[in-house]
């Protein structure tokens, strides 16, 4: 008796007793309630005004090639017109090349990376199970943002011209970051160091596809009016249509993601808008741009959405996502900066739009690429620390 007594005790000492790090992992995300719903609604109004009016510029784009500056040569492309108010508003009374690059270029510039990272970085301290979904959700913003924005600009610039246009998106912008301003509080500190291979970590595990994505945006406008759509008044409102098109597509992908793995979604939506990237090389006629901005529009949101969906998946400790996110901005900020210049050198010297639609397509099918990569990389990973 005494024997058998003994034995169920060794057994209980035996067995795996709960660790204070799994009882820590049970109870660090939130997974809803006021306050994480609430950091959402925070990130939706920062990606509204970064993303959602550098999604918008082409119609900036259109309108200085037409009429602000119809003579610039080449045509005007400052670069990134994400959303910062103070930066907006000297917009409103440029009237040289030079003042839309200092306003547009490195102002506006260097707001965006003021909210760049808070936007992707606090979301995924709340939720874990339901963090595609979560932050999906938040990206819309950025889709609604790029919807409004060009309408609003389209509507305005008629009735009170371009500079009370661009002062009224200032005020907007200035809205929304009050708004976050007010609400947007991390759950967990950053560390105050990370090890250096968190750079090699975060180059060889991510590509962001800013350099080529960004493209379409940027010079659809103008194409469609070259191709089918001259004088056409639904030229105007195309952006619109591909922006408002992509609101599905941030949210659809995230249930996918849910299910069947984050990296998986990502490589089919990079495939799915290359392959809509060189349909629009046979774009010639209204029914065409239509169906390439819907096309597109959808494909590239799912981009947009899982992006930074993907980097948080393979990041544990996210005490250091703070830190891998700045990595990444890195390379996007490059991917950003000499996109439209590459872009622009190309079109200039064909005379096509060619050349800058197969630079687009080939672009992000690398993206898909290097995606592949990500996930063989992740799963290797994970298979040598279970073995550990």
């Amino acid at each position: 008796m005494m024997d058998k007594e003994k034995g169920e005790q060794l057994a209980v000492q035996d067995a795996p007793a709960p660790t204070p790090a799994t009882t820590a992992a049970e109870d660090e995300f939130p997974e809803g309630g006021w306050n994480a719903w609430l950091q959402v609604a925070s990130s939706f109004a920062l990606y509204f005004n970064h993303l959602g009016l550098l999604n918008s510029y082409g119609v900036f784009q259109a309108y200085y090639e037409t009429t602000l500056l119809p003579t610039a040569s080449p045509p005007p492309s400052p670069g990134s017109a994400p959303s910062k108010s103070s930066a907006s508003w000297p917009s409103a009374v440029a009237t040289e090349y030079w003042h839309l690059l200092l306003a547009q270029g490195f102002c506006i510039g260097l707001g965006t990376c003021c909210l760049s990272i808070p936007s992707i970085a606090v979301v995924p301290m709340y939720f874990k199970r339901r963090r595609a979904r979560a932050m999906s959700i938040a990206t819309v913003g950025s889709g609604l943002g790029s919807t409004l924005y060009p309408l609003m600009f389209e509507s305005l610039v008629p009735k009170v011209g371009f500079g009370w246009a661009v002062r009224a998106m200032g005020f907007v912008c200035l809205a929304m970051c009050l708004f976050a301003l007010a609400f947007l509080k991390p759950r967990i500190d950053p560390k105050k160091s990370a090890k250096l291979r968190d750079m090699g970590f975060s180059l060889r595990l991510f590509i962001d596809t800013s350099a080529f994505r960004d493209r379409a945006f940027l010079l659809f406008s103008s194409y469609a009016r070259t191709h089918g759509m001259a004088g056409a008044k639904l030229a105007h409102y195309l952006l619109a249509i591909m922006n408002a098109s992509s609101l599905p597509g941030r949210v659809v992908p995230s249930f996918a993601a849910d299910r069947f793995g984050v990296v998986q979604t990502f490589v089919v939506v990079c495939a799915l808008s290359s392959a809509s990237v060189f349909y629009w090389i046979s774009v010639t006629n209204t029914a065409g741009n239509v169906a390439f901005a819907v096309l597109y529009g959808f494909t590239s949101g799912g981009v947009v959405a899982l992006g930074a969906v993907v980097l948080t998946t393979v990041t544990t400790d996210m005490s250091r996502l703070g830190t891998r996110l700045g990595m990444v901005s890195v390379l996007k900020g490059i991917g950003s900066l000499i996109g439209p210049p590459i872009s622009g050198a190309i079109l200039d010297a064909s005379g096509s739009y060619l050349g800058v639609q197969l630079f687009s397509g080939f672009g992000i099918m690398l993206t898909a690429i290097f995606s592949i990569g990500l996930h063989f990389a992740v799963v290797k990973r994970l298979g040598k620390e279970m073995s550990e």
